[in-house]
């Protein structure tokens, strides 16, 4: 069975040369490309949108240093995603060793939206609010797992494939964080029916 052409190729290739008049152009297009993506799943990581910018940037500097070591046996946006999953991770270590009582809030979170009214919006904002609250109880590692199936609409195998985990890892993790979501919901969000859209978008990147 023939692999499909990673639709990046062209811009990786680019990127792997720093001296090149391509590569700058190359570089910001690929970064135009993911930094929405990027920046909803570290923000579903992290619970805080200036945490999510940070991770955004280290993410992309990281891709940076470490493209030339890229080999092409997944996709770039699997490798990339892997990065920004790591990288969230370690953040909120970093975060809980400096200031442990510290209190994550989803204050920063705005919902788009097709121009709805002012009830519309404070509706909309409070849902989501709750849900990423909810979410913030998890552990990291669930988070993860979520915003990579609802955010990515990643399939179990290509969540294997940016995990870097087996199958059965990847069935069992996502059924906990189903379960452990679910749980937190019902008991502090009882009104809350998260059937069809678990995890609400996450604001725009500036």
């Amino acid at each position: 069975m023939e692999l499909l052409r990673d639709p990046d190729a062209d811009l990786i290739e680019a990127c792997r040369h720093p001296g090149s008049e391509r590569f700058e152009a190359a570089f910001e297009e690929l970064f135009s490309r993911y930094r929405e993506r990027v920046y909803a799943i570290a923000f579903r990581v992290l619970g805080n949108a200036g945490d999510a910018l940070d991770v955004v940037q280290e993410s992309f500097a990281l891709v940076f240093r470490k493209l030339t070591t890229f080999r092409g046996g997944s996709l770039f946006s699997t490798w990339l995603f892997r990065i920004v999953v790591n990288s969230s991770i370690d953040h909120r270590r970093k975060i809980a060793s400096r200031d442990p009582s510290r209190v994550e809030s989803s204050d920063d979170l705005e919902v788009a939206d097709e121009q709805p009214g002012p009830v519309d919006r404070a509706e909309t904002k409070e849902l989501a609010g709750q849900v990423q609250t909810a979410i913030d109880a998890l552990s990291p590692k669930l988070r993860a797992i979520l915003a990579l199936r609802y955010l990515e609409d990643m399939s179990y195998e290509e969540l294997a494939a940016t995990l870097g985990l087996s199958l059965g890892t990847v069935k069992s993790r996502l059924a906990r964080a189903h379960l452990a979501l679910e749980q937190v919901v019902r008991t502090r969000f009882p009104q809350l029916d998260l059937g069809g859209a678990a995890i609400p978008p996450a604001e725009e990147v500036g």
